[in-house]
């Protein structure tokens, strides 16, 4: 479930580090060898030697049946025992109607336009709907499954299904008006994330009071022009870019990422995207789908969700300069990335050109990059590009212009790069039935110009809080001194990860050995800080809060949220003391509850 450590563990999949494997041993490790001893040579260029040796190798070994990469196609077959395997998840045996609508999506997906299988497809989520209560889906699936051509043999169970529904919509609407009891709006406790402080005059993302600074020791980095709160929001920001989780895929809405089961649609030329809605589906094909609907299937095969978040900047990049990627490159050829400030910029008034120069001037790390690490990453790029000639549009915005095509290739190159060192998680709250508590999981992959400024600690000072909107917040939760950094974690922290794990993830990924507070004088977990409670009467009280949070009521959150963020401002200056590590914990997860999304079909898949 959590995507996040597998890709801790591996930038691209095991199939094409395996082929890369035997490239380096081969050719590549010899070829850098013989290079170094020419130095010599000031054309020399470890970037021009690996682009000439992978795709020398690449033009004469049969990579792609050895990748086993081929065009994505509807396989109705194949859809038909998808939906068998629905059928027999749905049965009264099992009753496992989640479990069974992912199969029912799976089938819909791979099923033609027009065939029966998709029609019975969306009959059979009608008929989940039904038991479930979901009335109004279950008259869309209708719906859908009349337009699908669904068989006339069929048509009566369809029918039936139909009227059953509206009788019983019908039903919960008069009863909830003889009741006097009109639905309740949700989150009545909760209200929007906002700027503590006045926002930035041309940056209305963040609080006037940040400063974005760049020295030798730190890099580009985010200080406090004020003093700072624990609880202040100093950042609210909508992601450049964002990638659907590939465990969220028959869930979720791979545009607005709206939880949708029920009524997810397919593209009608790949097997992985689903959209809640026509309206969702044109907006991807206009802003990024067409250049990677024909090679999704495969770039699963050689690459994380790293790999589609960089085809996907690429794809919004090129629909920002309408499709035109000679202007792309003359654009950034003028580029000056030093004089690029995200933090200073009239965002007012910015264009999507402008907007993606601050995707593109975010840092990639190439030069402190191990040389097989980074001919690795040259490697997934030129097959990516290769598939993206071969099979999409992108062969005609290139032409057969071979600067175009070589752009083409760096901008792939570049933003993989950067999203490995840059990437941030959307998260929403799941409830995981064997500890019957909810916990942060992601749903997506997300580019965030702004946020991608903080530098890391494995003991932060702010917190990003995935809102319902998919914008992140940034929360403080450490008092900041006036000038102070603000430091974020880059999903390695003291309180989850030992020290020499966290040390190793941090130089697999973004290639520095961490210097930070919890590294030097190495914290322990936040279960150490559980089992050191001081004194009985702090065990008590947070315990008490524990429990009440633990039930996700927003009633509690609301509550207990100004007192911890009062707390955390007096005596958490002392972290990382017991209840100072439990507390901000709590504080944390107050957010969470009032602000993050909560699943309903985690519940309903363990039938609560």
């Amino acid at each position: 479930m959590a995507n996040k450590y597998l890709l801790m563990e591996g930038v691209h999949m095991p199939t094409v580090t395996g082929l890369f494997q035997e490239m380096w041993e081969s050719t590549i490790k010899g070829k850098l060898e013989e290079a170094d001893k020419k130095k010599s040579d000031n054309n020399y260029s470890v970037v021009q030697l690996l682009l000439h040796e992978i795709g020398t190798y690449l033009r004469s070994y049969p990579y792609r049946e050895r990748l086993f990469l081929h065009p994505d196609l509807k396989d109705e077959a194949r859809a038909a025992v998808l939906r068998t395997k629905g059928n027999e998840l749905f049965h009264k045996r099992e009753r496992k109607y989640i479990a069974a609508t992912v199969y029912y999506n799976e089938s819909i997906a791979h099923s033609p336009k027009g065939s029966e299988v998709r029609a019975i497809g969306y009959g059979n989520r009608a008929a989940v709907c039904l038991q479930l209560g979901r009335y109004e889906d279950c008259l869309a699936n209708v719906r859908l499954a009349r337009e699908s051509n669904y068989p006339a043999a069929l048509m009566g169970k369809l029918t039936m299904r139909e009227v059953a529904a509206q009788s019983m919509q019908a039903s919960a609407e008069a009863a909830r008006r003889f009741a006097d009891d009109p639905m309740e709006p949700e989150d009545q406790h909760a209200q929007e994330l906002k700027l503590s402080y006045p926002a930035h005059p041309t940056v209305p993302q963040r609080v006037a009071d940040l400063q974005l600074c760049n020295n030798q020791q730190y890099g580009r980095h985010v200080v406090a022009t004020r003093q700072l709160r624990v609880g202040d929001v100093v950042m609210v920001e909508k992601p450049y870019a964002t990638v659907l989780s590939d465990h969220m895929k028959r869930v979720r809405c791979a545009f607005c990422h709206a939880e949708e089961p029920f009524l997810l649609i397919p593209c009608e030329e790949c097997t992985i995207a689903m959209y809640c809605s026509q309206k969702c589906l044109r907006a991807a094909w206009q802003q990024y789908h067409r250049y990677e609907c024909p090679i999704l299937n495969d770039m699963r095969t050689i690459g994380t969700e790293y790999l589609a978040l960089a085809v996907r900047t690429v794809a919004i990049a090129l629909a920002s300069f309408d499709h035109d990627l000679e202007a792309l490159r003359a654009h950034l050829s003028h580029l000056d990335v030093s004089k690029v400030n995200a933090f200073e910029m009239d965002w007012r008034a910015a264009s999507p050109r402008t907007v993606y120069e601050t995707v593109y001037s975010l840092a990639t790390n190439q030069r402190k990059r191990a040389r097989k690490d980074f001919a690795l990453n040259v490697l997934v790029a030129m097959i990516t590009h290769k598939l993206l000639l071969k099979r999409t549009p992108a062969a005609q915005v290139c032409g057969a212009d071979p600067i175009l095509r070589k752009t083409l290739l760096n901008l792939l190159l570049h933003h993989l790069q950067s999203t490995i060192v840059n990437h941030q998680f959307l998260h929403y709250m799941d409830y995981l039935a064997e500890q019957d508590v909810y916990e942060p999981d992601e749903y997506a992959i997300a580019c965030f110009p702004l946020l991608s400024m903080l530098n890391h600690s494995c003991a932060p000072n702010v917190k990003r809080i995935t809102m319902r909107d998919g914008r992140c917040a940034l929360v403080v939760t450490r008092q900041i001194a006036d000038g102070g950094q603000l430091f974020d974690h880059y999903d390695v922290h003291h309180w989850m990860i030992p020290r020499k794990q966290r040390q190793k993830i941090l130089k697999q990924l973004y290639r520095f050995t961490c210097e930070c507070e919890a590294c030097v004088k190495d914290y322990g977990s936040l279960l150490t800080f559980v089992d050191k409670y001081s004194s009985p009467v702090e065990f008590m009280l947070t315990g008490s809060i524990y429990a009440r949070l633990m039930v996700q009521s927003e009633e509690e959150a609301f509550k207990w949220l100004p007192l911890l963020q009062d707390y955390m401002n007096s005596a958490g200056r002392n972290y990382p003391t017991s209840v100072s590590v439990v507390s901000m914990n709590q504080l944390i997860h107050c957010y969470q509850i009032l602000h993050t999304y909560t699943s309903w079909i985690s519940m309903c898949r363990y039938g609560l």
